[in-house]
């Protein structure tokens, strides 16, 4: 029975140091050392010799170029199994693990280099065993079967499980339970069928001549019930006692999904009583699932296929395919691993994360936003959360027409205090000389420096009244001077709306165009505003500016 040649045991960081310095010797005890595992797996999980030879040739020119660069030297196993699954996934995998029907189960595991000191297992034969075996992979996806592959018939521990397939060792270790869980619940319905379908054939090959002793309270099982499961008796079988705090069948039932247990299948007692004195069926019932994996037959390494590796390895012509061969294999995670295609790469999955949880906080404000929307209002929510009132400008207005520049505005008695000492009349400045024509007429107001009156101010128009910002956040408002010159300023109830200029003088007819923009946030939600222009003579003209929801 072809079985893994018994070479000695060599460390793998001595294979990669080796390999690190170029050793032939080193590449050579490392095909040595991993060419049937590599082999088997490849040709497993592709079902395809030639297919298989090729990805070991080029997993073990890769190894030899890129392998030394991994940062934990003590996982060169994971390496090779994890360029091997990169190339067989690229390449397309069967969706059942390939075995060789003709070939028969082996007395020895896979990894086993000495024959087992005990008896052999008594089992079916190979033939039942195929069928059994693949009936159970088959109620299992590609990359559950893949999982107990490594785990069952190659050994991989889930520390290396998890470095070859791109995962923790946490998820490695409960996908191989789960799996598990799975396969040997798939392995247990088929032994019971066949168990079944053994004692309905024994039934029928007796007749009505011999008919079979059954205790009474049992019937015998009839041809027609052979391949349907029984109903089950009425009393259930026997389960562990439930705790405080979980009684009764609901409790039952989370147990058994919590610890993964697999419901028992219900056995017809005919069934039962058939398979207690059937020595098929008793070698049928002591199958498990792990053991197929570690007995399935072993493939024949091919011969040539060494002398291909080692001359493609050190033939200094094929430096290029070399380089090309390394090239095919894919990136390197950051712990120096091969990459998987089907796994995403942890910086990949960092992304991922943040930018899903930052679409989810933007998919549910957008969403609050458009709720709120017909609800809100200008008056009853200001956003941002602070409110500013109306500030008086920071330049001053300019005094009336005609007076000077030693005069006050006037002030109502209202305004003035009693000590106010503006109420009092401006006091010029007092001389001791006068000007003859100052003494003889006394009430001649003092000459004029200019002989033009001064220009009357004209009328500010504003135009439009009302602006609105619907889907977006810039307008335009117009200013005029009619019948004379105009000065006037300008100011906002909110610092959301923010004008190009905030204060000007236009000539008789002129006009001026200015910029209203909406200052928002990430978010916008809808509101009103206002903007007051004053003219020199205190008038007031308001424009008011309202907006809708918005986003950035």
């Amino acid at each position: 029975m072809p079985r893994l040649s018994p070479t000695l045991h060599t460390a793998d960081r001595t294979l990669v140091k080796g390999l690190n310095e170029g050793d032939e010797t080193a590449f050579a005890a490392l095909y040595d050392e991993y060419g049937e595992r590599l082999y088997d797996y490849a040709l497993s999980m592709s079902g395809d010799a030639k297919v298989a030879a090729d990805i070991v040739h080029d997993t073990f020119i890769d190894a030899g170029r890129r392998a030394p660069r991994m940062r934990d030297h003590l996982h060169l196993s994971s390496w090779l199994y994890g360029a091997a699954r990169r190339r067989c996934i690229r390449r397309g995998r069967a969706k059942v693990l390939f075995w060789d029907r003709d070939a028969e189960f082996s007395d020895i595991p896979f990894l086993d280099r000495a024959e087992p000191d005990g008896p052999v297992p008594d089992w079916p034969p190979s033939d039942e065993l195929h069928d059994l075996f693949r009936a159970a992979l088959g109620t299992l996806e590609a990359v559950e079967q893949e999982v107990l592959l490594l785990a069952f018939r190659h050994g991989l521990r889930p520390a290396r499980l998890g470095a070859a397939l791109g995962l923790s060792s946490r998820r490695a270790a409960m996908r191989v339970r789960a799996g598990r869980t799975e396969i040997e619940a798939a392995l247990q319905k088929e032994v019971q069928r066949a168990n079944r379908a053994c004692a309905a054939g024994i039934a029928d090959s007796a007749g009505e001549a011999s008919p079979v002793a059954v205790p009474a309270g049992h019937a015998p099982a009839r041809q027609d019930e052979a391949d349907v499961p029984s109903a089950p008796p009425e009393t259930t079988p026997q389960e562990p006692a439930p705790s405080a705090s979980a009684r009764g069948p609901v409790g039952r039932m989370l147990l058994r999904v919590l610890h993964r247990r697999p419901e028992p299948s219900p056995v017809d007692p005919s069934t039962e009583l058939h398979v207690a004195g059937c020595p098929g069926c008793r070698r049928r019932s002591r199958v498990t699932a792990a053991a197929l994996f570690k007995r399935a037959p072993a493939p024949v390494l091919p011969a040539a296929l060494r002398h291909r590796v080692m001359h493609t390895a050190t033939d200094p012509e094929l430096a290029g395919y070399r380089a090309d061969i390394a090239a095919r294999g894919g990136a390197l995670t950051p712990s120096g691993l091969p990459s998987q295609p089907d796994v995403p790469s942890p910086f990949t999955r960092r992304w991922l994360f943040t930018g899903g949880g930052m679409a989810g906080a933007l998919v549910a404000a957008l969403v609050a936003v458009f709720v709120m929307g017909p609800g809100i209002t200008g008056g009853s929510l200001a956003w941002p959360p602070f409110r500013t009132e109306p500030q008086p400008s920071i330049t001053e207005q300019s005094p009336p027409r005609g007076s000077g520049p030693d005069t006050q505005p006037s002030r109502g008695p209202e305004a003035r205090g009693p000590g106010d000492r503006s109420a009092q009349p401006p006091v010029g400045p007092q001389t001791d000389e006068k000007t003859p024509e100052e003494s003889a007429n006394p009430t001649r107001p003092p000459p004029s420096s200019s002989t033009n009156p001064p220009a009357r101010p004209g009328d500010l128009v504003v135009n439009p009244a009302k602006v609105e910002l619907y889907g977006t956040k810039e307008a335009q408002v117009s200013l005029a001077a009619q019948s004379g010159p105009v000065t006037w300023t300008a100011m906002s109830s909110t610092n959301q709306i923010v004008l190009s200029e905030m204060q000007g003088g236009m000539p008789e007819d002129g006009t001026s165009q200015l910029k209203i923009t909406l200052r928002t946030f990430i978010i916008g939600l809808p509101g009103e505003g206002t903007l007051t222009f004053t003219d020199s003579e205190g008038a007031q003209q308001k424009v008011t500016v309202v907006w809708g929801a918005s986003l950035l």
